[in-house]
């Protein structure tokens, strides 16, 4: 064969092994570039589930204080009705305490 000058055989042989290889490097070089993509992505994403973690725990703290805040309001509250009835109860006792001194003095 090779001395009929039939080398063309093996050249297109190797040529088309050279493109075959050429191809499969870029698709390997095409995943490559994809998955750093992802590592990146997913990066990414990890560090936005931390932030979030930290303002729920922060938010969730926030909920405690005001909830507490709320049910100390409440207390108030009633403490306020209840000194306020108490006030008025005194009030009308001195009123009548007033009224009563003020009828005697004048007789």
């Amino acid at each position: 064969m090779l001395e009929s000058g039939k080398l063309a055989i093996f050249t297109d042989d190797i040529k088309m092994d050279s493109q075959m290889t050429k191809q499969a490097l870029n698709e390997i070089e095409t995943r490559h570039t994809e998955i750093i993509k992802l590592e990146n992505s997913i990066r990414e994403l990890h560090d936005m589930f931390v932030d979030m973690a930290m303002l729920v725990e922060s938010q969730g703290e926030m909920i405690d204080r005001i909830e507490y805040n709320v049910e100390h309001s409440v207390d108030y509250v009633e403490r306020a009705v209840s000194d306020t009835k108490k006030a008025v109860k005194y009030q009308s006792q001195a009123r009548k305490v007033t009224h009563t001194r003020t009828d005697t003095h004048t007789r």
